[in-house]
């Protein structure tokens, strides 16, 4: 009996040690990375509002993503600065390439692009401005080669005149049917998501329509998933969080109708600059408030083709203004079982990345192969909150975390990515790819304090080996 007593104590001391381990990484080295870190670009940096902005096609992996000076007052003579550039990475043979698409662009990470795989075996990638004309910039590749690119078109969608700036342009989401149209959905006509739509692969384009309305204060945000058959779900909140206490909610789109969480049609798709329904006329997956502002991150689909979900939610901005808040946010996780929504915290994010924007987080990418597994950026423990103090250099820093959980999303197990880094790891990404290997992609260095350019972040990835 003392025997099987001490050899559970030993159990519980060492299962303590590995928790401790995984929770912080305190026993890893310095700079610890779960895997071969490959370098595809040293500069780079992208918003989290474009999609697909990373595929994994015919081998190889392609990331779209803007350079900077490192300096918000740097100017436009300078070299490289604004160029949106894509980085192919090999993943068989590791041989890692740069192309510059399109050269002094703008230094802001919303200016990084969208891709799309063409049935021709050509990439359309989409970009724009963020938000300073109404212009969307498109190009094509060669056949099978993403180091290889078209001149830029130009499509110019409508606005109500040509000095106002609340119709100009961001952000780009792009999917094709079945039957051949091609859909962009970008911030633009009353400075809220809009939609245009290409019949002929992306040749010419069309404006399609105003597709939601929010609170007038800013914009509504949303996350786009496709089924890849008919259906395009998404998650919206009623404005940006620095104006609005937001909540989040969902709906999807299907043959020209825009439908609730249960399948109830709300409203047909607007054909013209008029919305034809609000963020709130959509299925509320999670009540904001004063204490929980929240602000969409991702959105997959599982086998099931239902929806699962990550959001962020700032807890301590009650009363306070721009630049006091944001010191405790944290991610929600939500899962559709087919009648309702399932909503859980998941873990501390730790504090925003920069002042002004409070709500600003080091993000979470969802999965798109298994819906209980998530990777997570955050300066907190995921589990307790404390800060991530790293042993190589005593600062605290941004950290990646895999987390898996085996009762949808009511409890999550921990494992460093990274660890004990000397610099800061966000805004994970992971494509998607047939394959059971698992590529993440983010962005890793020492700061990221503006989006207009203060960055000094390489765009990095691992591929890790398949979940035991």
């Amino acid at each position: 009996m003392a025997s099987r007593r001490f050899r559970l104590r030993i159990a519980l001391v060492a299962l303590a040690i590995l928790l401790t381990a995984i929770s912080g990484g305190a026993q890893l080295p310095a700079n610890y990375v779960a895997g071969s870190i490959v370098q595809l670009n040293d500069n780079g940096a992208w918003s989290w509002f474009m999609d697909e902005r990373v595929i994994v096609d015919k081998g190889k992996l392609i990331v779209g993503s803007v350079r900077s000076l490192g300096d918000f007052d740097a100017t436009q003579d300078q070299p490289d600065w604004g160029n949106v550039e894509i980085s192919v990475y090999n993943i068989e043979t590791g041989r890692a390439d740069r192309v510059v698409l399109h050269r002094h662009f703008e230094q802001d990470d919303h200016d990084a692009p969208a891709f799309l795989v063409l049935p021709d075996g050509r990439y359309l990638a989409v970009y724009t401005k963020h938000a300073v004309e109404r212009k969307i910039y498109y190009r094509f590749s060669a056949p099978g080669d993403p180091l290889t690119w078209s001149d830029a078109h130009v499509f110019e969608p409508p606005g109500t005149d040509k000095n106002f700036a609340g119709d100009n342009v961001t952000y780009s989401n792009l999917f094709r049917l079945p039957d051949g149209r091609i859909y962009n959905f970008f911030r633009g006509f009353g400075h809220e998501p809009n939609y245009m739509y290409s019949d002929d692969n992306g040749q010419t384009w069309t404006y399609g329509g105003h597709l939601l309305r929010g609170k007038g204060g800013y914009s509504p945000y949303l996350k786009y998933a496709f089924d890849n058959q008919r259906t395009i779900h998404f998650i919206a909140t009623e404005d940006h969080p620095r104006n609005y206490d937001n909540s989040i909610y969902h709906g999807f789109l299907r043959d020209g109708e825009v439908h609730a969480s249960d399948g109830r049609v709300i409203a047909k798709l607007s054909t013209s600059t008029e919305a034809a329904l609000a963020s709130w006329d959509l299925t509320q997956v999670f009540q904001g408030d004063p204490d929980n502002v929240a602000w969409t991150v991702d959105i997959e689909l599982d086998g099931q083709d239902r929806p699962y979900i990550a959001f962020s939610v700032q807890k301590d901005g009650r009363g306070l203004p721009p630049r006091q808040g944001g010191m405790d946010l944290r991610y929600y996780y939500g899962r559709w079982d087919g009648s309702q929504w399932h909503v859980q915290e998941m873990a501390y994010a730790g504090t925003r990345l920069y002042p002004y924007e409070d709500d600003y987080s080091g993000l979470v990418a969802l999965d798109p192969q298994d819906p209980n597994t998530v990777f997570i950026s955050t300066n907190a423990d995921p589990v307790t909150g404390q800060p991530l103090i790293s042993a190589a250099d005593g600062q605290r820093h941004y950290e990646l975390f895999r987390g898996q959980t085996a009762d949808e999303g009511t409890h999550w197990r921990w494992q460093p990515i990274t660890a004990n880094s000397t610099v800061n790891n966000l805004r994970p990404l992971v494509p998607k790819w047939k394959d059971k290997r698992t590529a993440l992609v983010w962005m890793r260095g020492p700061s990221y304090t503006h989006n207009h350019g203060n960055w000094t972040t390489a765009v990095v990835a691992v591929i890790l080996p398949p979940k035991r």
